[in-house]
């Protein structure tokens, strides 16, 4: 029996020699792939929108910053004929002095003291997205119970929130 030590000698020169002309074509397509190259840079500053919602009573004058403890004063004068059965309205204005849309929320009101035994009240807006710059109204209004006693007095509040994404529908049903 006779044992060949040359083939695999052989094999290993084949091998290596292939191997190395691998690795010259992978080194000679890299070089060339990166032969032209460009780039471009953009740089600047950059700012969220601005969100801002303000009211007004007269839709003159707005007032950019209330609060519940400093609210906008609305006229002792604007529902001053509530009666039985009879509904007094006042209309109050908010205004987007923002850059997107302003997606009004369903407005709370509420009245305090004596009266809010004795009145309905419902708050209606002329339009429920404010685009940028422009403003809606909401019309208030207190109709009084048929057991309202005369002279009654009581407070109101109003607070409209406006958010900057639209309102979740209620479920229907």
């Amino acid at each position: 029996m006779y044992i060949t030590t040359e083939t695999p000698t052989k094999r290993r020169k084949v091998t290596k020699f292939a191997l190395a002309g691998v690795a010259v074509l992978g080194v000679g397509a890299a070089a060339t792939s990166a032969a032209w190259s460009d780039n471009v840079f953009f740089a600047g500053a950059t700012d969220s929108a601005d969100f801002d919602l303000d009211g007004s009573v007269d839709r003159v004058n707005w007032v950019e910053l209330s609060s519940e403890l400093a609210p906008i004063t609305i006229p002792s004068s604007a529902f001053d004929t509530v009666a039985p059965g009879i509904t007094d309205t006042y209309d109050v204005w908010v205004r987007n002095s923002g850059d997107i849309p302003v997606y009004l929320n369903p407005a709370v009101v509420e009245v305090t003291g004596i009266m809010k035994d004795f009145v309905t009240k419902s708050a209606v807006y002329s339009r429920t997205t404010i685009p940028a710059g422009q403003d809606a109204r909401v019309r208030v209004s207190l109709t009084g119970t048929n057991t309202l006693p005369e002279e009654t007095s009581g407070f109101i509040s109003i607070r409209v929130e406006g958010s900057s994404s639209a309102p979740v529908p209620a479920p229907a049903g």
